[in-house]
C-alpha cells in the first residue's frame, strides 16, 4: 500500500480537473465490484446529479435495499431523461412487490430508445415472481420487438454458441434488407474479428455504424480498440476524444485514450488519462504496465519502478512486467537490481533471447564484460539481432 501512495502523489499533477467525475467513476467502478457502501459514500460525494449519477445512485440504494431512496433518484435521472432510467424503475417496484408500477414502467422502458434486448428481460431475477401474473402475460414482451431485433438476438445467440458463422450469416442477411440498421453493423464488426480477423471490413462496418448513430459512445470505443491493434494511432486519439465527450463514464475509454496520446508522443496528456484510471482502478495491471513504460519513455525511472512494483505485487510471473522493470533499474543505473529482475524472468522464460541480452547489459555497465559477453552470445545463439553489435564492440 505504501509503494500506491508513493504512485499517487506522482501521478498528483494528473488529478481530475472536475472531482464529480472521479467520483462517479468509483462509485460506478465499486457498484460493477459489488462493495455497495462504499460505492454509496463516493455517489453521495456528488453534490449535484446529473442523469447518470442520479441512475447510479438509484442502483447503488436499490442493491443497499434502500427502496425509497432508489426510486426518488431514478426518477430525477427520468426527469432530467426522459425514459433513461424506466428499465431500474421497474426493478425497483419490483422488489418492492408494487405490480402495477413495475408493469407501468418495464412498458415504458418497452417503448423507449433504451429498450433492452428480450432476453435480458426475460431472464432478469428481479421479475422473476412475476412472469405466471396476468399483467405480465398482458404484457407480450414479444410484441415489442421487430423481426430484425428478434433475429440480431438470434445471432448473438449464435455467437454465445462459439458458431459463428451462423452469427455472420444472419447479421448478412439483416444488412442486406436494412442497410440502416447500425446494430448489425457494429456486432458484425466485432464477430468478424472473432473469425478471421479481418481488420480491414471490421473497421468499414464500424465506420458505418458511427456514420449511423453518432451518440453511440461504445461504437467509437471499440474502434479505437482496433485502429490502436492496427497502429493507427492518430485515429484511435480522435475517436477516443469524441467518445469521451459523448459519454465521460466509459472508465476503459480512459486506459484507451492513454495508450492513444502514449503513442502519438503525448506523454503529460497520457499520464492524466492513465491517472483517471488508476485513481478508479489501481489493481489493474496492464494499466500499470503502462503507466510505467510511459514514465520510463519520459525519462522519469524512478516513478516508472515504483509503478512497476506494484504491479509486481499483483502478479511476480509476469516476464514483461520483469523485463520492464529491470530497463527502468538499467536507466537508473541499478545494474544490480536489473540483473536481479532479468533472472528471476529467465527462470520463467530461459530461450528469451532479449532477456539475455539484457542481462549482458546490467553486467556489461559493471564493468564484468566476461560475464556480459556470455550473454550476448547466449543472446545472439536465440537469434536477438542487438546482441550482435556489442559482440563485434565489446567481445572480441
Amino acid at each position: 500500500m505504501k509503494t500506491w501512495i508513493i504512485i499517487v502523489l506522482a501521478l498528483s499533477q494528473a488529478s481530475f480537473a472536475q472531482k464529480p467525475l472521479s467520483y462517479i467513476l468509483k462509485a460506478d467502478f465499486l457498484l460493477t465490484d459489488k462493495q455497495f457502501d462504499l460505492s454509496s459514500q463516493y455517489i453521495d460525494s456528488v453534490k449535484t446529479l446529473n442523469y447518470y449519477s442520479a441512475n447510479l445512485k438509484g442502483k447503488i440504494n436499490l442493491k443497499l435495499e434502500n427502496w425509497d431512496k432508489s426510486i426518488s433518484a431514478l426518477k430525477k435521472s427520468n426527469r432530467l431523461k426522459e425514459h433513461f432510467s424506466d428499465y431500474d424503475l421497474a426493478k425497483a417496484y419490483a422488489l418492492k412487490n408494487q405490480e402495477d408500477s413495475l408493469f407501468y414502467y418495464l412498458e415504458n422502458h418497452l417503448e423507449s430508445t433504451y429498450k433492452r434486448k428480450s432476453n435480458t428481460i426475460s431472464l432478469e431475477p428481479e421479475f422473476k415472481e412475476f412472469k405466471s401474473s396476468k399483467l405480465w402475460k398482458e404484457l407480450n414482451l414479444k410484441s415489442y420487438y421487430t423481426k430484425k431485433e428478434t433475429e440480431l438476438e438470434q445471432a448473438i445467440y449464435y455467437k454465445e454458441k462459439k458458431e459463428l458463422s451462423l452469427a455472420l450469416d444472419i447479421l448478412d442477411e439483416l444488412i442486406i434488407n436494412d442497410k440502416n440498421f447500425s446494430e448489425a453493423y457494429f456486432y458484425r464488426s466485432q464477430y468478424i474479428i472473432l473469425l478471421n480477423h479481418d481488420y480491414k471490413y471490421a473497421i468499414k462496418d464500424l465506420k458505418k455504424a458511427i456514420k449511423l448513430n453518432p451518440e453511440k459512445a461504445i461504437y467509437r470505443s471499440t474502434l479505437s480498440k482496433y485502429y490502436l491493434e492496427g497502429r493507427k494511432y492518430k485515429s484511435a486519439l480522435n475517436l477516443l476524444i469524441e467518445g469521451i465527450q459523448i459519454s465521460p463514464y466509459r472508465l476503459q475509454d480512459y486506459l484507451l485514450l492513454s495508450e492513444a496520446y502514449y503513442r502519438t508522443g503525448s506523454y503529460d496528456k497520457a499520464i492524466e488519462s492513465i491517472n483517471t484510471y488508476l485513481d478508479v482502478n489501481f489493481r489493474n495491471i496492464e494499466a500499470l504496465k503502462l503507466a510505467g513504460q510511459i514514465y520510463y519513455d519520459k525519462g522519469n525511472f524512478q516513478t516508472s519502478i515504483n509503478i512497476l512494483t506494484e504491479a509486481m505485487y499483483i502478479n511476480m510471473r509476469r516476464i514483461d512486467i520483469l523485463a520492464a522493470r529491470g530497463k527502468s533499474y538499467l536507466e537508473n543505473d541499478e545494474y544490480q537490481r536489473a540483473g536481479m529482475d532479468f533472472n528471476i524472468a529467465l527462470d520463467l522464460d530461459p530461450n528469451n533471447g532479449e532477456l539475455w541480452y539484457l542481462k549482458g547489459l546490467a553486467y556489461m555497465y559493471q564493468d564484468k564484460m566476461r560475464e556480459a559477453c556470455k550473454y550476448f552470445t547466449k543472446a545472439s545463439y536465440l537469434n536477438y539481432y542487438k546482441a550482435e553489435e556489442h559482440l563485434l564492440k565489446e567481445c572480441q
